[in-house]
């Protein structure tokens, strides 16, 4: 489970910093390199960020019960609903395709998968996995509405409301982690969670 929540915790960063990334190299009105200097050195810790957070949330772990919902079903539910996302979008809402829908997507795929998988391990209960996923579809929801709205936006609203998904998703990832630490805090000598 520390290796999971350590993952969860580079992404959490991986946010914060790609956050900075952003307002340095996007702020309307400004010209910079967005790839060198320190905004490449930037662009660099938030790819490692992300691919070591990736990497340790998807960690292995012994399961105790049956995961609520197969791996593979969320991944095949993410990956229709991409396209299918991506069908809406461009065709319907005219939005240019871009790597944050794919972000977007992936980022709540992966998060379903943790959130199942430390259920499946004992290390979220239900209600707590119920819980989880009810805030994992708000900040998913928030970000497809700012994906769909940003270029009909006036500049500098597009600049800022492109931060709300980093946000958003960052805190989602610290909720997760702390209800499993907390319930991890408060579990009993028997192994069962108060919280159950």
């Amino acid at each position: 489970m520390s290796r999971v929540i350590t993952g969860q915790i580079l992404l959490i960063l991986c946010s914060a910093v790609y956050l900075i990334w952003w307002y340095r190299g996007f702020r309307p009105g400004i010209t910079v390199n967005r790839i060198g200097g320190v905004n490449g050195v930037l662009l660099l810790v938030t790819a490692a960020l992300g691919i070591f957070g990736v990497f340790f949330s998807l960690t292995p772990m012994q399961a105790i019960r049956e995961p609520a919902v197969s791996r593979s079903g969320i991944v095949i539910a993410g990956v229709a609903s991409y396209f299918l996302l991506l069908f809406i979008t461009k065709i319907v809402f005219h939005r240019v395709v871009t790597t944050e829908l794919i972000l977007i997507v992936g980022w709540t795929m992966l998060e379903l998968v943790v959130a199942d998988n430390l259920y499946a391990a004992g290390a979220l209960s239900g209600s707590s996995l119920l819980t989880v996923c009810a805030v994992l579809e708000a900040a998913f929801l928030i970000s497809i509405v700012l994906y769909v709205a940003y270029y009909r936006m006036e500049e500098m609203k597009a600049f800022y409301a492109a931060m709300v998904p980093l946000v958003t998703e960052a805190a989602a990832m610290m909720m997760l982690t702390g209800i499993v630490l907390g319930e991890w805090l408060f579990t009993d000598a028997t192994g069962r969670s108060m919280f159950c």
